[in-house]
């Protein structure tokens, strides 16, 4: 993982990883992620390495979000994360 994007955590009832990027905090679901063979969800170190593999995709999704823009397929599914 890069600088430019940190997971943070696993929500398990939203079924999405909690990331921080640049543009701020978002979730991103685990239906996003491929199926990986004999896995009824993804692992830990498999959804990071997916995430890792698609950071540039997920930074831009935030990034769109925060402007007011949608993403594009399948990244609109990505949510942010509202900061108090």
């Amino acid at each position: 993982m890069s600088d430019d994007l940190i997971v943070r955590t696993r929500d398990v009832a939203r079924e999405a990883y909690h990331v921080e990027t640049p543009a701020g905090a978002a979730f991103v679901p685990e239906c996003l992620m491929d199926k990986f063979p004999n896995e009824a969800r993804p692992s830990h170190q498999s959804a990071y390495e997916w995430i890792g593999a698609h950071r540039r995709q997920i930074t831009g999704a935030v990034a769109a979000l925060k402007a007011g823009r949608r993403p594009k397929d399948p990244y609109d599914l990505i949510t942010l994360i509202e900061e108090t």
